[in-house]
């Protein structure tokens, strides 16, 4: 799992590509951040560049665990890496996705011409 300063790094270098309009909403992974506080230091983080006046919201995704059976499920809090599934006993692969832009939608919003950090 990634350290909490470079998920919010990572942020703000997704956002300044694309053009928000003053408005974004990300997922965090509850196991890095809750809401509330990665809004806030992203706020912090952000002040003096081109996401400064950014609107943010900020909301919270679990872990997934997926096993080659077609077993899925929603990991809530700290997990060791790796769960037994329940179906066939086999390891279920954790994915811990850190983040996810959810607005503007990278794949359909125009490149930012320019960018300053």
């Amino acid at each position: 799992m990634e350290k909490l300063g470079n998920v919010i790094i990572s942020v703000m270098q997704d956002l300044s590509k694309v053009s928000t309009n003053g408005h974004a909403q990300i997922c965090v992974n509850e196991s890095i951040c809750e809401a509330e506080r990665f809004e806030k230091l992203f706020n912090y983080f952000s002040y003096g560049t081109i996401l400064e006046h950014i609107d943010l919201d900020v909301n919270e995704i679990n872990s997934k665990a997926k096993c080659v059976c077609g077993y899925s499920e929603a990991i809530e809090g700290e997990h060791p890496g790796y769960i037994r599934c329940p179906e066939c006993g086999k390891y279920a692969e954790i994915k811990d996705n850190s983040y996810r832009i959810e607005e503007p939608n990278p794949q359909k919003t125009q490149l930012r011409k320019s960018r300053t950090f």
